[in-house]
């Protein structure tokens, strides 16, 4: 579930500019595919870690990927985090 920070946060100028700053590094690429952003809808800049979400270090707290890739690193994010309280639930 998503806070009412994170929301606000996501539509703040702040982000904005990292998400620019973050694509201009990555050279506007995905970083699992390659694809430009010439080539896909849409690129995005995924948290690899919400520990420091407002304070993201641009380098290494984020990363840009397409929307396919950004959708598969979520699906598997959320399977190992279902495997995990499964696994956790039987013993």
């Amino acid at each position: 579930m998503r806070s009412e920070y994170y929301n606000k946060y996501m539509a703040s100028p702040e982000w904005e500019a990292k998400k620019a700053e973050r694509m201009e590094i990555d050279g506007y690429r995905c970083v699992m595919c390659g694809r430009h952003i010439s080539h896909c809808k849409t690129l995005q800049v995924h948290h690899i870690t919400y520990a420091r979400l407002g304070n993201e270090n641009v380098l290494t707290d984020l990363c840009t990927l397409c929307g396919s890739c950004h959708k598969k690193i979520h699906n598997y994010y959320n399977r190992r985090r279902e495997e995990h309280e499964q696994s956790n639930s039987t013993v």
